[in-house]
């Protein structure tokens, strides 16, 4: 599967979607680059002509075609620690920048 969420992550998501009434996908983004490679990120976003799209788990995901090509499949983790709170979205396959 591409696209894999924790049971906590699927729990918080439901939460946190509960409320609205549109149907906008949750977009998979690069939002940062550093030394060991890049963040992602976690949006509601409007999906584009080019987009690679996957239904799992009543969630509907969007991404750019070479995000999915050079990643191949996410995990979507939630943490509630005193160090850590919210979404992470954590790449299957580690592609290093350096």
């Amino acid at each position: 599967m591409k696209i894999k969420i924790t049971d906590i992550a699927k729990e918080q998501l439901l939460k946190a979607l509960s409320s609205r009434e549109d149907n906008k996908p949750l977009r998979i983004y690069i939002a940062s680059f550093g030394w060991g490679g890049p963040s992602f990120g976690l949006a509601l976003d409007e999906p584009k002509e080019d987009d690679v799209k996957y239904e799992v788990d009543d969630f509907t995901f969007v991404m750019e075609e070479h995000i999915d090509e050079t990643f191949n499949s996410f995990t979507i983790d939630y943490s509630n620690s005193w160090i850590r709170r919210g979404f992470s979205v954590i790449p299957d396959r580690n592609v290093s920048t350096c």
